[in-house]
């Protein structure tokens, strides 16, 4: 259980002492720069401090917004620090792009470059050092029982102790629990008297369904305490849950990774500027593969086959041809040869594969007309690879089936850890879990600039 509650210091506090943190690193910045002790561009002397007042009013007013968007502020008490670290890094892009499009389009001046490197590593050490200091402050504070927020917690015995086992220290201090009542020793009317008498701030129901609760959840909230209520039948979820009103119906949804809008925007929009980027670059090699399949083998010089996409929809995957012509047909004769494990199909030594089919599958250039397939938004860059529909149907286990639940990419972390070299499907879905887990925009460049090497030294592949 993570306790979702805003510390006694308010967020708007944090986010203006934040702001002035910001402004005092790029000011610390300019002073590293002039003095001489770091020099990254190879400039002599840069404009006045005075140059940067554009760029100290953006960090300050928008950067704690950003921070913010990115839940920085939220369960600041329980929050972990590499989640910090990414959080930063993602409110650190953004900034990095509202600041390149005002000097743009707005036609201001960056004074220097080395300021602003210095200002995006500087940043995070200082805010996270803020956050150390509040969460040491937070705990003194609430561990010496200044707190005025008190919880009292209401269920039956077994249920009370599984609830209290399962909170972390940090939680158990947030939460100060004043009281537990059990309900097989005390009534409701008594419970609610003693209730009434203590006056907490919150009232924790772990045992909702119980009848012996009778009115008590329904009586305290029209007093206007808050109520939580332990959803003991769906603990076994372990997606995402949020809280979200359709109608006059409430209802808790369980997503199994990130429904992060911002993530899924800047994804998208890397997919379109990289896909883009990689066509016209690549156009020239293109027509020299297609020339070259064209001339050795007869037959089509790209290949159409239907594989699974997000939520297995169907798509057609384009590549450049680098088998035979009848490969689908003779795929039957060479099912005995398979060399992975599980539903999908891998030899060393296809036969079906042609001379130049060879080359262009061991340096991944037979994936180059997939770029289209990133355009259109059936697939992306990043993320598992899609998979021919029959092998998708052989998926029986739901947790590799999970591999379904975000969109099919180019590359993933199979591509640079191994991929033909990877024997054992489970060991396969395994690390597209991984990502899926911990997707990220960081973690998406990460994987782009590792595949990078990984395809020119043809690094596990067949």
């Amino acid at each position: 259980m993570t306790v979702n509650r805003k510390p006694e210091i308010s967020k708007d506090l944090s986010m203006i002492f934040d702001g002035l943190i910001l402004g005092l690193c790029l000011w610390l910045s300019y002073q590293l720069r002039i003095s001489g002790i770091v020099v990254f561009d190879g400039l002599q002397e840069i404009p006045p401090f005075s140059h940067s007042y554009w760029i100290l009013a953006v960090v300050i007013a928008i950067g704690p917004l950003l921070l913010d968007f990115q839940g920085f502020y939220d369960n600041t008490l329980t929050q972990r620090y590499e989640r910090d670290f990414l959080m930063l890094g993602k409110a650190g892009f953004w900034l990095f792009l509202i600041l390149s499009a005002a000097s743009v389009f707005g036609k201001l001046e960056i004074p220097s470059r080395s300021v602003m490197i210095l200002f995006l590593l500087i940043c995070p050490l200082f805010l996270i050092f803020r956050v150390l200091v509040t969460k040491k402050l937070l705990v003194h504070y609430l561990k010496e029982g200044k707190s005025s927020e008190r919880s009292v917690v209401v269920g039956s015995h077994a249920d009370i102790a599984s609830f209290t086992a399962g909170l972390n220290p940090m939680d158990k201090v947030t939460l100060q629990i004043a009281r537990q009542f059990d309900l097989e020793i005390l009534d409701a009317e008594t419970i609610k008297k003693s209730i009434r008498t203590l006056g907490p701030d919150r009232v924790i129901f772990v045992s909702p369904d119980s009848p012996l609760n009778k009115d008590l959840p329904f009586e305290f909230e029209s007093e206007g305490l808050e109520i939580w209520m332990l959803a003991q039948n769906i603990k076994g979820m372990g997606g995402f849950a949020t809280l979200q009103s359709i109608g006059k119906n409430r209802v808790i949804v369980f997503r199994s990774s990130s429904s992060d809008f911002w993530y899924q925007f800047t994804k998208r929009l890397l997919d379109i500027i990289v896909a883009s980027v990689g066509i016209l670059l690549f156009l020239p090699v293109g027509v020299f593969i297609a020339a070259a399949i064209k001339l050795t083998s007869p037959g089509p010089v790209i290949f159409r086959q239907v594989r699974s996409g997000k939520r297995g929809r169907r798509f057609t995957i384009l590549k450049f041809r680098s088998m035979v012509v009848n490969a689908p047909e003779l795929h039957a004769k060479l099912a005995e040869q398979n060399e992975m494990k599980g539903p999908t199909f891998k030899i060393k030594k296809d036969p079906r594969v042609t001379h130049v089919g060879e080359f262009i599958r061991r340096t991944s250039l037979d994936e180059l007309p997939q770029l289209l397939n990133v355009l259109r938004g059936d697939m992306s860059i990043v993320g598992p690879r899609p998979l021919p529909d029959y092998e998708t149907e052989r998926i029986e286990k739901g947790t590799h089936r999970r591999r379904l639940s975000v969109h099919p990419g180019l590359t993933c972390l199979w591509q640079i850890r191994g991929r033909s070299s990877i024997s054992s499907f489970e060991d396969w879905v395994q690390l597209d879990i991984e990502y899926i887990d911990n997707a990220s925009l960081l973690l998406d460049l990460w994987i782009i600039l590792q595949t990078i090497p990984s395809v020119l030294f043809s690094k596990g592949a067949h």
